[in-house]
């Protein structure tokens, strides 16, 4: 039984590392993991070359990486939110998995799950990630997310800057609109002279949110390590 683990962070030792390790990990089996931003995986270009033999043109890590995803009983995908959406790094990854959906829909059966880190948005990602991979024939057994570190922490003016993830979007609606303030309460003070796009005023109480201190957190990618263990099992 193999267990692949792609994580689309760029960051060292990320939360969505940590999240998709400790769901491989629990599924006992042999597992492997990539981190895409220390390989090189560029996006789809469109050119149909894959229509009929199932296997992308374009020379890049791909080639081999996706060798291990067809190797694999089941992969685990796990991406940062940034704008919104998954990291350039996993969206590039998913598009170029559309080489082995003409057809013959090689990926049919194979088991998944997906991990989604963010501030605001990351539920949507998760969402996204599985209805991708779900259109190229694989099961989603499981899918978490997870809040992580907003860049502003680490940053450097994150305390004065008047655009942060708390203060943008707009002057009328802000991060705090989409929960900021209750997710970080235990991280982030937003002072009261604090004017979104006028003046940033805030105070961080912690400048980092890992989820290795978070025991439901950890719990439930074991959870679904576990799931993926027992669906493939009883797939044979």
């Amino acid at each position: 039984m193999r267990v692949l683990g792609v994580s689309g962070s760029p960051t060292k030792d990320s939360n969505t590392d940590a999240l998709v390790k400790a769901i491989l990990e629990a599924t006992g089996a042999e597992t492997e993991f990539i981190k895409l931003s220390e390989i090189k995986v560029g996006p789809c270009i469109a050119c149909m070359k894959c229509v009929y033999t199932n296997e992308c043109v374009l020379k890049d890590d791909f080639k081999w990486l996706s060798k291990k995803v067809m190797e694999a009983d089941a992969i685990v995908v796990g991406s940062p939110t940034y704008y919104g959406s998954a990291s350039a790094f996993m969206k590039a990854f998913i598009e170029r998995l559309y080489s082995k959906r003409h057809i013959k829909l090689l990926m049919r059966g194979k088991i998944a799950a997906t991990v989604a880190v963010g501030v605001a948005a990351e539920k949507m990602v998760a969402e996204w990630m599985g209805n991708a991979l779900r259109a190229g024939g694989m099961e989603i057994v499981g899918s978490m997310t997870a809040k992580g570190t907003p860049c502003c922490f680490v940053c450097g003016p994150g305390e004065t800057c008047d655009y942060t993830v708390w203060n943008a979007y707009s002057k009328e609606l802000t991060g705090i609109d989409f929960g900021v303030g209750e997710a970080y309460k235990e991280y982030l003070e937003v002072l009261p002279d604090n004017v979104p796009y006028a003046r940033g005023s805030a105070k961080f109480l912690k400048s980092y949110r890992s989820v290795k201190d978070e025991p439901p957190v950890i719990a439930e990618a074991e959870k679904i390590g576990k799931m993926i263990r027992e669906r493939i099992e009883s797939g044979r």
